[in-house]
This record gives C-alpha cells, structure tokens and sequence, in this order.
C-alpha cells in the first residue's frame, strides 16, 4: 500500500505537480487510521442495514467493509489512489514508473493470483530447466489474461491493494467472475516478503540481464524478526493440547515460509551468473514488549517507535549499501546491512 502510494507520488511529482516527495505529510496519510471505519461499516452495515450498492464504471457491487476500507485509504491519501488498473499501463510501458505486481491467494487450490497491467503469462510457473523436461504445473494465474471478457483493466487500484491485504475476518474475501466462483485472499500466505514472486521474475528474465545490466539490486522491508522462541504457542489445558497441532503450524507459518524462501533465495543467488545484492530493510522495535501491532491503527507511540527504527544500525548500513550502489553499480559493497538482524531477545540463532 505505501509503496503504490509513494509511486502515485512520483509519477504526479514527474508530471509537473508540486510535490516534496520527502514531506512529513505523506507519512502521516499513509498511517493514517483505516480501523475504525472498517469496523464501523461491519456493525453498521454489513450486519444491520440494507443492501447498498456503488458503481465502477459501468458496473454495480455492494458496498460492505471492503468498500469502506478502500474508501478510508482514498480519503486518507487525499484521493491520489482512486485510479484504475487502466491508468497505470501507458506509464508502466514506457517505463515512467516502475512496474508493480500486485498478488492475491486463490482460496480453492492456493494458486497465486498475479495482477499487473503487462502481460504476465511468463510468470505463471517456474522456467523450464531444460527443452526435455515435462512442462510443470502452473501455480499461478494471470488476472487480466484469465479475466479477459470481463474488462480487467477496469479494476480499481484501491480494489487490488485490499485484494493483497485481505487478512482473514478484519477484510471479507473478494469474490471474482468465473464459472465456477472464486474468492482470493491476503496474498502474505503464499508469499509474504515477495522472495517467490521475484525469484520466478528474475529467473525469467536472466538473459536479458546479463546483456543489459550489471546486475540486480533486491530491496526487501520486513516487520517480523528471526528466532521467536521468546513467544512460542504454548497451552496449559487438555483443550489446548489436543488443538496444538494445528494452531503451531499456524502460528508457525510465516516461519516455515521464511526457511524455505531463503533457501531458495541462496541457491537463486549463487547460481544466477550476475551480480545480485540484496539489502533487508527490518522494523526492529526499540522493546519487544512496545511492538508496533500488525494493526490498520497504530498508535502515536508505535509510529514513533518504527520511525526509530530507521536509524538502528542495521537499517543504517542498509540505506548506505544502497547509495553506494546506486552511484557505482559496478561495486561491491561488503554485505553489512543486506543480511537478516538477529532477534534482539530470546536466544540467538545462527542463519
């Protein structure tokens, strides 16, 4: 959501528009609360008054907390995000502004819902390791290939940012036109940090790579520290117990998740016969205890505390390695910064 906001910014500010892309302003519009009207649409209208309907175009939808929650985040960010899919495919192509793909998880077999406004069908499975070998399953799907007959690029921006962000209960499920129906959800579950979806990406595109650039830089921000044994799920009852098994694989998920990306992101980077850097930008709060939540309303003291985050050491060196690569691509800036902190409580482990 920020990163679709700061680039509305820049491609505003690169039409004319007087824009301080650095204003205090736009931090505060992107942190904004989007709770409260959420759930205030969840009790007021979703469970108690009448249907209600608003347009798209020529279409017609309900409005229930979905609609209130895109509507929150486009008052909050002053209107700049009410665009669609549409809007963003001349810039896109001439490359104006950077390509952004949005992803969502298909709820009836777990495939990766892929939406940008180029062609994507490349990105649908992994590439062929060789001319002999069987043609693997896709384990994605391409939205405005998929949903050609029902005008894709009529989707509103604000839509495809809630479609990312749908997590469970907080936001309803978003039901799209095929035969049969199928709803999407929070795409974090198939690929939190964006590891999958880049590999597949830069895997694809290895040759043009190696003919055009001197290499990659992958630019990852993270809310969740390593380790975790200081808050492990632990129950005390005979209900709890014989419940355990599911809810540690969910509490466990991200973790899981986290192991096997950065495997495959290890041996992606060993292999990929050019140079890739990478530099992880990580939220590591001043206490364990005063963590900002994962919450769409962060109080003034969870604000402040990521906004001190930025300047640990860590994210120091990062935005360092950075700089330096920007003005000398050619280099090679010693890893500090572009590796994982460790957990700062609990005990340490080694990755």
């Amino acid at each position: 959501i920020g990163a679709t906001y700061f680039r509305e910014l820049y491609r505003q500010k690169a039409q004319g528009n007087n824009i301080n892309l650095q204003s205090q302003q736009y931090v505060d519009n992107i942190a904004d609360d989007l709770l409260n009207p959420t759930f205030t649409s969840f009790i007021a209208r979703d469970l108690f008054a009448p249907e209600q309907k608003f347009s798209v175009g020529p279409y017609t939808y309900l409005r229930d907390r979905g609609y209130s929650f895109e509507m929150a985040l486009n008052d909050n960010t002053q209107g700049v995000l009410n665009k669609r899919l549409k809007d963003y495919v001349a810039d896109e192509t001439a490359a104006n502004i950077p390509l952004m793909f949005y992803h969502t998880v298909i709820t009836r077999d777990g495939k990766m819902m892929i939406i940008g406004t180029q062609p994507l069908r490349f990105m649908m499975h992994p590439p062929l390791a060789d001319s002999a070998q069987a043609a693997p399953i896709a384990d994605a799907v391409d939205f405005t290939t998929f949903f050609a007959r029902q005008d894709p690029y009529n989707l509103r921006i604000l839509t495809a940012l809630r479609m990312n962000a749908t997590f469970p209960v907080v936001l309803p499920n978003v039901w799209l036109p095929s035969t049969p129906v199928i709803d999407v959800m929070d795409g974090g579950l198939r690929d939190n940090y964006g590891v999958e979806t880049s590999l597949r990406f830069l895997s694809h595109m290895q040759d043009w790579i190696t003919q055009n650039t001197s290499g990659v830089l992958m630019v990852q921000i993270r809310d969740r520290m390593d380790g975790g044994w200081e808050n492990p799920y632990e129950s005390d009852n005979m209900t709890g117990n014989a419940v355990k098994p599911f809810f540690l694989l969910q509490n466990n998920w991200y973790k899981l998740m986290d192991y096997f990306q950065s495997d495959m992101a290890t041996y992606f980077v060993s292999n990929s016969g050019y140079p890739i850097h990478r530099v992880t930008f990580q939220y590591i709060p001043d206490k364990e205890e005063n963590k900002a939540a994962l919450n769409f309303h962060l109080s003034q003291r969870e604000k402040r505390d990521i906004t001190a985050s930025l300047k640990s050491k860590h994210n120091q060196q990062g935005f360092s390695k950075v700089v330096e690569l920007v003005k000398n691509p050619q280099s090679t800036v010693p890893a500090a910064g572009g590796g994982l902190p460790q957990a700062q409580h609990g005990p340490q482990t080694s990755h």
